[in-house]
């Protein structure tokens, strides 16, 4: 797999991301598709706990892992699920980001 560097390499803005999230948030019962809500959500949470003092087990990783969670319900609702969701995040936003 991919590290989150190269992921994310080309990856919108941590700050653009944020207000697409929050836009999406806001929007998400109104057209926007719901996986790519949670998606991107999760990508970004990644994102900012991979710059926290702790990137694994800090607040920051606890919320992109339940975001990555989140995404992980809506994709395979009945199972299986990995054992790492925030690298299921990273696979799948690498897949997205190659079809935009």
């Amino acid at each position: 797999m991919t590290g989150p560097e190269a992921v994310y390499a080309t990856a919108p803005s941590v700050i653009s991301e944020i207000g697409w999230t929050v836009r999406g948030a806001r929007d998400c019962r109104s057209g926007i598709a719901v996986r790519e809500f949670w998606l991107r959500k999760a990508a970004l949470l990644d994102r900012i706990a991979l710059t926290d003092d702790d990137p694994v087990g800090g607040d920051a990783a606890t919320c992109a892992t339940e975001a990555a969670l989140r995404l992980m319900e809506i994709d395979h609702t009945d199972g299986p699920r990995t054992a790492d969701p925030r690298g299921y995040v990273r696979q799948e936003y690498a897949l997205w980001l190659r079809h935009q």
